[in-house]
């Protein structure tokens, strides 16, 4: 009796699943469980990266980023050597980074401490450099017998090589831009007495001139 009753009770429930199957119908705990799961995936945070700008500075940049929801503070990095280290920590979502040195790329990045741990995620790192130095004149000496002067400027870091240019017909025109970067002078050939060049020394760094604030750097010389 009891071994019909067990087999009547197999049938059944085989028979149950096979309606389950057919009407598609699913146990209210696998319901249950998917929609939990689903849940969690709605609700899961997506982390961003702060982005981050900068301004110049003199030997230093000001950084800036977007505050991070629940950033208990952030780090300053800085890749050296093949590497990020921990430059210094802020509260705040401003920095300036300071004791650079001029005409310098350096690659720097923002990361958040959250639940306790900084998020060491550098993908929003950027590339930042302070206010460029450029060559400035020190003194002019002229020849009077040859018509000639002779210009001598500072040194700055990381100069490639140097030039100097003259304005002529309304465009800059490069004389020379070959001037070893040990080189810090240049001497002109022999021109007309009396004749007035308005010139510029310019430098060569990280592969390029830079030529901002042209009007400012220029000096005019006048041949003796």
């Amino acid at each position: 009796m009891k071994k019909n009753l067990s087999n009547n009770m197999k049938r059944v429930a085989a028979g149950l699943c096979v309606v389950m199957m057919i009407s598609g119908a699913v146990p209210v705990g696998v319901i249950g469980g998917v929609a939990a799961i689903n849940a969690s995936a709605d609700t899961q945070y997506v982390y961003t990266p702060p982005v981050i700008s900068y301004l110049k500075g003199d030997k230093a940049v000001k950084l800036s980023w977007n505050e991070i929801e629940g950033a208990e503070r952030y780090a300053i990095a800085g890749y050296i050597n093949g590497e990020w280290k921990m430059l210094d920590r802020t509260e705040d979502t401003t920095y300036i980074l300071s004791g650079l040195t001029a005409n310098t790329e350096y690659r720097v990045s923002v990361i958040p401490m959250l639940n306790g741990k900084y998020v060491k995620d550098f993908s929003n790192s950027i590339v930042v450099t302070p206010k460029p130095v450029y060559p400035k004149l020190i003194s002019i000496q002229y020849n009077k017998t040859y018509h000639q002067f002779r210009l001598s400027w500072s040194k700055i870091p990381n100069a490639e090589c140097y030039g100097v240019a003259v304005y002529l017909a309304g465009k800059w025109k490069i004389i020379d831009q070959n001037i070893s970067a040990n080189t810090t002078t240049y001497t002109s050939p022999k021109l007309r007495p009396g004749k007035s060049y308005k010139m510029m020394i310019g430098a060569k760094v990280n592969g390029k001139w830079d030529l901002t604030n042209v009007n400012s750097r220029s000096f005019t010389v006048t041949v003796k």
